[in-house]
């Protein structure tokens, strides 16, 4: 049975880069593809998506994944599109943390809490979100909370 990435592979990045005139091969991104897609989920978790939250996720993909101006558009079409599939998170985050350390686990969760203060609001669904996604990387609790902790002071929240 294929992965789930291979079958996102098949349904969504290949109709994505279709017609792509960016000479890149949608598997030489697809870990960039799969962290983009846990950002857009956190950024929809409050049933508000702000241009500010995809800012910021095209900041954090091009600093993890040096994707070029060119290629951005592509990969954020290829995150939509995936978002819009309601992708089975458990599935999702299993097949895509199974080979990760535990610094990279951590580093993912503090980058979707930037996303989730991009509007500098970390709304209670988004923190659930990031919450599930932590737990599925199987980080501690204390992981989780010193990391938001971190971040929330990074983007000037009270903590």
């Amino acid at each position: 049975m294929a992965g789930i990435l291979d079958q996102f592979r098949k349904k969504v990045i290949s109709s994505v880069w279709r017609d792509n005139p960016v000479d890149i091969k949608p598997r030489d991104i697809d870990d960039k593809i799969a962290l983009g897609v846990l950002l857009w989920i956190v950024a929809e978790a409050d049933e508000k998506f702000l241009p500010q939250e995809a800012e910021k996720i095209k900041e954090i993909l091009a600093t993890y994944g040096r994707l070029s101006e060119s290629e951005m558009p592509y990969v954020m079409n290829s995150i939509e599109e995936a978002a819009k599939e309601r992708i089975d998170l458990y599935q999702f985050t299993h097949e895509v943390s199974k080979d990760l350390p535990h610094d990279v686990k951590v580093k993912i969760i503090e980058d979707l809490f930037r996303v989730a203060c991009a509007d500098k609001d970390l709304d209670n669904n988004e923190v659930e979100v990031i919450r599930k996604i932590s737990n599925l990387f199987r980080l501690t609790h204390k992981d989780f909370i010193d990391t938001k902790i971190r971040i929330k002071s990074e983007c000037g929240l009270e903590t």
